[in-house]
């Protein structure tokens, strides 16, 4: 930053400007000016362009320190994450509840004289229904571990650690500053 304190002195002492007349023309307050002067601070990027209106110059680009996308958070990686962790969520949710691929099978008997029926269903209809002339009667249920929901509650468990991977990367410029010095 010194670098860009020692381009704004010249260039004022070029024009032979004093340091108030300057932060006038600039449009900035003079102890703001003086700051930037002594390199105390890195100017915004609105700050650069009165500079660059004022001075008409474009040598301030190499005076500034270079911003690289990967050191600043981008909003596009957390809200991938995000979106990624509620496909996670509701992947595993309706896995859980058996929403796709249902786990529960009902048994019903009917019996009529000699006549004796059974009747498998996944969905429950009741202690009782009736079908025709004949009465079903559940006689139980049971849970069938199926194949398609122990996929999809793995796959929703990937993709819910791959978006804490995500969000914690995304994330790794604050970290870093955590070090002691």
């Amino acid at each position: 930053m010194q670098a860009l304190g020692m381009e704004l002195k010249r260039l004022r002492a070029n024009k032979k400007w004093t340091q108030a007349f300057a932060a006038r023309e600039i449009g900035i307050q003079q102890s703001y000016l003086s700051k930037l002067e002594n390199g105390q601070f890195i100017p915004s990027a609105e700050v650069i362009e009165k500079l660059k209106l004022c001075y008409g110059q474009t040598c301030f680009d190499k005076c500034l320190p270079i911003n690289s996308t990967k050191d600043t958070p981008s909003n596009i990686t957390l809200i991938m994450s995000l979106t990624l962790f509620m496909c996670g969520l509701i992947a595993w949710l309706c896995a859980a509840y058996e929403i796709f691929y249902p786990q529960t099978y009902f048994t019903y008997q009917a019996k009529l004289d000699d006549f004796l029926a059974f009747n498998i269903t996944q969905q429950y209809q009741g202690e009782r229904f009736i079908e025709g002339d004949v009465t079903y009667q559940i006689v139980g249920e049971r849970q069938v571990s199926r194949i398609e929901n122990r996929f999809i509650v793995v796959g929703s468990a990937v993709c819910i650690v791959i978006s804490f991977v995500i969000a914690l990367l995304s994330q790794r410029h604050r970290f870093i500053n955590l070090k002691p010095r």
